[in-house]
């Protein structure tokens, strides 16, 4: 995806405008996660655990970049999701939005994925 073609993925139609308590929100940020998991053909297990294969951490950092974008939680509460620090989270954001720039593969799994939530 070139620059001009640059995708916001701020404006994605989300849910943080929304009146939503803290446990609303933790239950649409595992949805998401159930989705993602169900996306890429891996276990709910795989993508909170430790394990850091390609297709794991890829996942795992769609999840944490849907879930930042569409509920606009905080980063060390998307951390705790997944038992990881906050500056983790910030890594895998980044890295999604970076490959999103370079990969068509990334941005139709981006497009595939906010369709699907």
């Amino acid at each position: 995806m070139n620059i001009k073609n640059k995708m916001d993925y701020w404006a994605i139609p989300s849910i943080r405008k929304q009146k939503l308590n803290p446990r609303q929100r933790e239950a649409i940020a595992n949805e998401i996660i159930a989705k993602v998991c169900t996306y890429y053909n891996i276990t709910n297990e795989e993508i909170r655990g430790k394990k850091r294969y390609r297709t794991i951490v890829t996942a795992r950092h769609m999840s944490m970049f849907l879930i930042r974008t569409r509920l606009k939680l905080k980063l060390k509460s998307i951390g705790d999701l997944f038992g990881r620090d906050h500056s983790t989270v910030m890594h895998g954001i980044a890295s999604i939005q970076d490959q999103s720039d370079v990969d068509e593969l990334v941005s139709t799994d981006i497009e595939n994925l906010i369709n699907i939530l």
